[in-house]
């Protein structure tokens, strides 16, 4: 090649009158005469076309002036660029869009500095203001994220005399985000400013499904909101997620109270599931955003989602209660599915929700209404699997377990139905045949099944055989008397032993030594508590053997539960007693209050699974049929459940406080001093 593309300053030299222009600082450079001297220059070239260009060379020269561009020193940018002016093949150096970072006019926008890019804009193409680069940026996306005003200024300047200027303002990178998405994104008010010549942009969202306005609520910039959200918007026009549910999310609620002030309609949008502000709020349990429930804006609780569903239900589903009693006032009770609130809160297992609906004076008649497929609450608990809705609804004595869906199903036959296995499944249908066992409308509504074989459907039919009720009843019997066994001998063989003959006092003579200890006193608690339980269960299961299967059925499940409550504190006992022997010793202590808390979770969970759910029916059945030792239930639970509590509250002994106060290791028994 005889073109010689070397852009050095020693082998070319720079024109004393062009370095004269050049001024220093950060001001820009003055560039009047350099189109004097350009004709000139030009007519210097020779005919060489593009096709005789060797790119490599070309790529060469252009990655030599990039480098200098970067270096951003005015005059070897002026001296460099003078020098490729006078080759053959300058246009394709100067329009080279191979670089790594795209074209050299996005390498200048980069630099931030406006008298370097006018440098360039007099030798490139036009059309290369709309180039793109690897991620689709233009050089006015660069000088946005260079936080470059002035670059920017000019940029839209010369793009004003292309005829797609519009088009250029609207360019998305490989990230959705036009200049403006950058100006937002970049936290500058001035550049967000400028930029907002076309509102078209502002409605548009990028890959993220957020637009200019989302974006900016990120910013925590005051001037960019108000810049942005005061404008004369169409909502309609908004693409992505809505600005209003942004600011909620982001608890900005003086946002939401400007966006309120300055447009309505900004403030009413929905999502793409058509919820508005409240349905979002309801969901999130965003109490604040209820304060601009007012009678302008009343109209949004009375709105429904493209489920059918109003705010009132999302605060159902949730269970938030409080915004279930803000809402009630302005809204109605039935979504599209015909579910009222009641429905709701019953199929997701909102207790605290259904507990308030049953309460309130006016809402607890809904406890038997139907939806448009016939369902009541108790239904939509029982398919669902709820049970802790559903043990809400049948204590309450207005209910009615016998209505039939459009199925011809009452809630009982739904949980027969479900052949799922755990849990879950096996408390709806317990709590569920305590208080519906009989079907009694059944077989007159099908009647064709007295011609066929129809299983009897009363309790006694679900009872297992003789055969297996005494095999249950003799291994409940042998688990039973062994855990009396057990906790009748741990009543005398207490932990730390009993006082002798040689204490001064003759009070604590046959006294346990740790008798002040608060773990001690729990552990005692917990044995005889277990002892009297499993004693009480020995005589159930003796009375279950020696009696017909129903009621040797009702003694076994009553015995069941008692031994089951009997085993917790049995392994709470055995807990402290351990940790009371080595509570000198810390780390083994600890070691074995870990371990011991473990297996104490896990055969809880499986006590329940056993005896407490299938046993939780009788209470639904004694609620039915046994008022008056309703109260008495209650009152054992509630009991056991205090008890049981207290017997992990631990102490130490007033020698123990003494020893601790002059030891390194203190012993660890959990006290603290008094």
């Amino acid at each position: 090649m005889d073109v010689k593309l070397s852009i050095g300053e020693e082998e070319v030299g720079m024109d004393a009158s062009i370095r004269e222009l050049v001024q220093k600082d950060e001001g820009g450079t003055s560039l009047n005469m350099l189109d004097d001297g350009r004709d000139s220059m030009k007519e210097e070239k020779t005919a060489r076309t593009a096709e005789q260009q060797d790119p490599a060379e070309v790529y060469a020269a252009a990655r030599k002036l990039a480098d200098v561009i970067k270096g951003a020193n005015v005059e070897d940018i002026i001296s460099t660029i003078e020098t490729l002016a006078r080759q053959t093949d300058s246009s394709a150096i100067f329009n080279f869009r191979g670089l790594s970072w795209g074209s050299l006019l996005h390498i200048a926008a980069a630099t931030g500095k406006s008298n370097i890019l006018r440098l360039l804009l007099d030798h490139v193409d036009a059309h290369l203001i709309a180039a793109q680069d690897d991620w689709g940026n233009t050089p006015l996306h660069i000088a946005t994220k260079a936080k470059a005003l002035e670059v920017a200024r000019m940029l839209i300047r010369r793009a004003r005399d292309l005829p797609n200027f519009e088009e250029i303002l609207m360019i998305k990178n490989k990230h959705g985000n036009t200049a403006l998405h950058e100006a937002v994104l970049s936290r500058d008010v001035g550049l967000v400013s400028l930029l907002m010549e076309d509102l078209e942009p502002v409605y548009w969202e990028n890959v993220d499904r957020k637009c200019p306005l989302y974006l900016a609520l990120d910013t925590d910039n005051s001037e960019i909101l108000r810049v942005l959200f005061s404008l004369s918007l169409e909502p309609s026009r908004i693409q992505g997620m809505p600005p209003i549910h942004g600011a909620i999310v982001r608890c900005n609620y003086d946002l939401v109270a400007k966006i309120l002030e300055w447009n309505m309609k900004l403030f009413a949008m929905i999502d793409s599931r058509g919820g508005n502000v409240f349905h979002l709020a309801a969901f999130l349990n965003k109490r604040r955003v209820f304060k601009f429930l007012r009678p302008e804006t009343e109209y949004l609780a009375r709105e429904r989602d493209m489920n059918g569903d109003l705010p009132i239900h999302i605060a159902s589903k949730m269970g938030h209660v409080a915004l279930i009693k803000k809402l009630l006032p302005v809204s109605q009770l039935v979504n599209a599915r015909g579910e009222s609130i009641l429905h709701v809160a019953a199929k997701y297992g909102r207790a605290s929700a259904v507990t308030y609906i049953l309460g309130h004076p006016d809402l607890g008649m809904l406890i038997n209404e139907r939806d448009h497929d016939g369902n009541t609450p108790s239904h939509l608990a029982a398919k669902y699997l709820q049970p802790s809705a559903l043990i809400h609804l049948l204590l309450d004595e207005r209910v009615n377990p016998f209505l039939l869906n459009h199925q011809r199903l009452a809630a009982l036959d739904i949980a027969v139905k479900d052949r799922r296995r755990g849990l879950r499944p096996a408390l709806v249908f317990t709590l569920l045949m305590g208080a519906s066992h009989k079907r009694l409308d059944l077989i007159i509504l099908k009647p064709e099944a007295r011609d066929k074989e129809f299983p009897r459907l009363d309790a006694d039919e679900i009872l297992p055989a003789p055969g297996r009720v005494r095999n249950i009843i003799n291994t409940l019997l042998l688990v039973a008397t062994l855990v009396t066994t057990v906790t009748f001998t741990a009543g005398f063989a207490i932990p730390g032993g009993l006082n002798g003959s040689d204490p001064a006092s003759k009070d604590y003579r046959g006294m346990a030594t740790m008798l002040d200890n608060r773990m001690f006193q729990a552990f005692t608690i917990c044995n005889t508590f277990a002892m009297f339980c499993s004693m009480t269960s020995v005589v159930g299961f003796m009375l279950a053997y020696l009696t017909g299967i129903p009621l040797a059925t009702a003694s076994c499940r009553l015995a069941g539960l008692l031994l089951s409550i009997a085993l917790l504190p049995m392994s709470a006992a055995f807990l402290l007693g351990v940790t009371l022997t080595v509570g000198k010793l810390p780390w083994l202590a600890t070691t074995i209050l870990i371990l011991g808390s473990i297996f104490f979770l896990i055969i809880t969970g499986a006590l329940f699974s056993m005896f407490i759910v299938p046993l939780s029916g009788c209470f639904i059945y004694f609620r039915n049929h046994l008022h008056p030792i309703r109260p008495l239930v209650y009152w054992f639970i509630h009991a056991y459940i205090n008890i049981f509590r207290e017997t992990f509250i631990l102490d130490d002994t007033k020698e123990d406080r003494t020893a601790r106060k002059t030891s390194a290791s203190p012993p660890l028994d959990g006290g603290r001093e008094d």
